[in-house]
């Protein structure tokens, strides 16, 4: 698998669980790992302390050695200021060994109030930025 079919597969965790709560008014998404070793593995950030110890130095890129993973990504919900309002999006960061990448879709809402997740465009968020919200949010 290469980097970008990781950041599809990434992706795909974010739509699927975005899909699955397309009724739910009230959904936010928890904050998750998709690690890359052998084979794919996605882990609540919650579950895993090794990524939450390497998260507390504030760099992303230690989360590679922390999980003995060739590629991560986190995704987190965070809400956004774009063109100076706040807009509700989940924020995906992909870790891999030369590259790195900060994307973002915007939660939108359809016409009776249920979440539905926009196109996923690239973010200005440094990766700095992305680590201090995960500690914020208990990462």
């Amino acid at each position: 698998m290469d980097f970008e079919d990781f950041v599809a597969a990434a992706r795909a965790v974010v739509e699927d669980e975005a899909r699955a709560h397309a009724e739910d008014r009230w959904w936010i998404f928890e904050p998750k790992l998709v690690v890359q070793r052998r084979d794919l593995r996605v882990v609540p950030l919650t579950e895993s302390e090794p990524a939450r110890r390497a998260l507390r130095t504030g760099d992303l890129a230690d989360l590679l050695p922390a999980l003995g993973a060739r590629r991560v990504a986190i995704a987190l919900h965070v809400d956004l200021a774009i063109e100076g309002q706040p807009v509700p999006a989940v924020v995906l960061a992909i870790v891999g060994g030369i590259a790195h990448a900060v994307q973002h879709a915007r939660v939108e809402r359809t016409d009776f109030g249920t979440p539905v997740l926009g196109p996923w465009e690239p973010s200005d968020l440094e990766e700095s930025d992305v680590a201090a919200a995960l500690r914020a949010a208990g990462g």
